[in-house]
């Protein structure tokens, strides 16, 4: 019972990770690029269609090139992957504070 639910948690994270990551990513690009530094393109329902679109490219893109990868090195991809995850959240929140 136990390994199966360690084993459950080690799929989840194969798919939860990239959608963080994701999501991270594109909070930063449409800081920068849409909102011109602030938040304001939140107000306007084309960028959040926009935002979707973007995360669901950008997770596409990390699951087909990531899956293949996690059956020879998980723990690696997965230490890795946190890692940049708290590096973006660190600038996103750097660029967020002092603008």
């Amino acid at each position: 019972m136990k390994a199966q639910t360690a084993q459950h948690k080690a799929e989840t994270k194969k798919y939860i990770l990239p959608l963080f990551i994701s999501i991270v990513i594109t909070l930063f690009l449409f800081y920068i690029d849409e909102g011109f530094y602030n938040f304001e393109w939140m107000l306007n329902i084309g960028n959040w269609i926009a935002f979707f679109v973007y995360i669901a490219v950008i997770y596409a893109v990390q699951l087909i090139l990531a899956l293949p990868i996690f059956k020879v090195a998980p723990n690696f991809l997965i230490t890795v992957a946190r890692f940049i995850l708290i590096i973006l959240g660190i600038l996103f929140l750097w660029f967020v504070i002092f603008k």
